[in-house]
């Protein structure tokens, strides 16, 4: 089966700043948080919790619809296509051990996108082939939010940049002081957690954020 629409494709390839969040103790706290973010002109918010219970994720996935619906922020569900066909999201993201692309496409259509997490250039080549519509790329390094005996590090981020041409988030310990690093190797679009909903002040660190990823991109490559 095919890949996501050309609208959604279109999107993903503009998009700059990719946020990662979990469901946060109560939905007035989760409604919070992600306000803000889309306020900060995030690109993407994708709900990643692999706690919750799926009765109040699912809630919660439905109420980031709303709060995305109209705006120019993209909506993607980490883990779970049944969730993001439930919730009418834009997309769901997978890693190397959960459903393959074809098998998540069947579930949620043509019209939603699909990522997939990458950790060498040779998993990357493959998600490609498989018809991903966009990879996460990483860890690019230490990470908060998730652990990892190796480091593929910014040598990785080159050779997918050098090679590969599908939309592509630099993933894993990206802080603000990284990013000149990271966009050194030729990416121009980040995936962020930590950084930004652990901050004292998410919406302001995600305004810093989207400023120097502007100031640092350029032309769109």
């Amino acid at each position: 089966m095919g890949s996501a629409g050309e609208w959604l494709r279109g999107r993903l390839g503009k998009s700059r700043l990719y946020v990662l969040v979990d469901g946060r103790s109560d939905d007035a706290q989760f409604e919070h948080l992600v306000a803000d973010l889309i306020e900060s002109r995030i690109d993407v918010v994708q709900l990643r919790d692999k706690q919750m219970p799926d009765r109040q994720l699912i809630g919660r996935a439905r109420l980031l619809r709303e709060l995305t619906r109209g705006t120019d922020t993209l909506f993607i569900v980490n883990d779970r296509p049944d969730m993001a066909r439930l919730a009418e999201a834009d997309g769901v993201h997978v890693g190397q051990d959960e459903l393959t692309v074809a098998d998540v496409r069947r579930i949620v259509g043509t019209e939603c996108a699909i990522g997939v997490s990458t950790h060498s250039i040779e998993q990357a080549r493959q998600a490609v082939q498989d018809g991903a519509d966009y990879l996460g790329c990483g860890p690019t390094y230490p990470s908060a939010t998730k652990d990892f005996e190796q480091f593929p590090g910014l040598a990785f981020l080159r050779q997918v940049a050098a090679e590969l041409t599908l939309p592509a988030f630099a993933i894993g310990g990206i802080r603000l002081d990284r990013l000149p690093a990271v966009f050194e190797t030729g990416f121009r679009r980040v995936a962020v957690s930590a950084a930004i909903t652990q901050s004292s002040n998410p919406a302001e660190s995600a305004r810093q954020m989207r400023a120097a990823i502007d100031q640092l991109s350029g032309p769109q490559k």
